[in-house]
Formats: C-alpha cells, sequence, structure tokens
C-alpha cells in the first residue's frame, strides 16, 4: 500500500474507478482520470495531450477513434497508439476542450495542467471517500488488473498498456491474495 509516497499504489477495482470518476466534479480531473484508466496510461502522458491528438473536431467535441500518445510524452519514448473505447468515447464528447493547444491547459499562458494540481485534486478526492494508499498510479494498476482479471495474456495487456518488457507489466498486476489460496488449495 501507498503510505506518504512510498510503497506501491492500490489498484483500483472497477467499481472503486467508478465511484472515483462519479465523485470527480471537475471536468477536467475527471476526463484525466477516466482517460488513464481507458488508455492503461501514466498520468503525465495524459497531461501532455493538445487537443488535436485527442479530436478531429474540438469545436463539435468529435473525438478520433484512435489516440496517438507521443514519444515525447511518454516514459519509455515509444510512441504507441490507442483506441477509443465506446465509454472513453463519451467522456470525451461531454468535455469541453479548449480550441488548440494542450487538451488541459495549466495556469500559465503557455504550458499544460501541472502533475501537482492534478495529484492534489485526486488526493482529496480518495480522501473524500476514506480510500487509503491510492494515487495518481492506480488508475493504471487498476486497469491492467482488470485485464488481467478478465484472461487476458499477459502478451495483450502488455500491447493495450505499451510497456516495452513483460517483467514491468507484472508489476503493475496485482494478485488477489484470495486467488493465491485457492491456488494452493489445487496443490
Amino acid at each position: 500500500m501507498k503510505i506518504n509516497r512510498y510503497g506501491q499504489a492500490e489498484a483500483l477495482s472497477k467499481s472503486d474507478f467508478q465511484t472515483v470518476l462519479a465523485a470527480i466534479a471537475n471536468p477536467t480531473h475527471r476526463l484525466i482520470f477516466a482517460m488513464c484508466w481507458y488508455t492503461c496510461e501514466r498520468p503525465i502522458t495524459i497531461l501532455r495531450l493538445r487537443v488535436d491528438q485527442v479530436y478531429s473536431d474540438a469545436a463539435r467535441q468529435l473525438p478520433l477513434s484512435v489516440l496517438v500518445l507521443p514519444s515525447s510524452s511518454r516514459k519509455d519514448r515509444v510512441t504507441r497508439e490507442c483506441p477509443v473505447s465506446v465509454a472513453l468515447r463519451q467522456e470525451l464528447k461531454a468535455y469541453t476542450p479548449p480550441p488548440d493547444g494542450f487538451l488541459f491547459p495549466g495556469a500559465g499562458a503557455e504550458g499544460h495542467l501541472s502533475f501537482s494540481a492534478y495529484y492534489k485534486a485526486l488526493a482529496r478526492t480518495y480522501a473524500s471517500l476514506g480510500l487509503r494508499g491510492y494515487s495518481t498510479y492506480s488508475t493504471r494498476r487498476g486497469s491492467i488488473t482488470e485485464l488481467a482479471r478478465a484472461g487476458l495474456s499477459t502478451r495483450v495487456i502488455q500491447q493495450v498498456s505499451g510497456h516495452r518488457s513483460l517483467q514491468s507489466l507484472q508489476r503493475y498486476i496485482e494478485v488477489d491474495p484470495r486467488v493465491t489460496v485457492r491456488a494452493i488449495a489445487l496443490l
């Protein structure tokens, strides 16, 4: 459990994700949170997206069918494509993007919303819901864990999440202790 910035973030379950999503009143923070879940991506990559990388027509709120997450905004410096799910498409249509520039503009004239501002807003939401040990990475860990629990192969999950190695991907998959007990019982 992540406590005081130490340890690994708890993975959100799908129901916890939906609870937190419903509790986020700010449309910007809500979309960032949803995009992190539905793309299995890091928050900083989402924060760095530009309007034209997400919408074919921002004025009419028409999202692209595939997001291209550029190498310059990703930790591993590899561009990845991510299909837009029906649920993410709904979130994108509900958001009013700026006409151009960063999808999530910051307080300054030029930059995007800071990671710190998003982190603080999300931490307040988790606290208001009584959720401890969760962080900005809980969406990434949770969505990847949900895919694993749905029975998808780690190779498919690796393709979805953009991890370069299976070893780094496996750190994100949370193992349910009850499943471990059932596994031992099979022996």
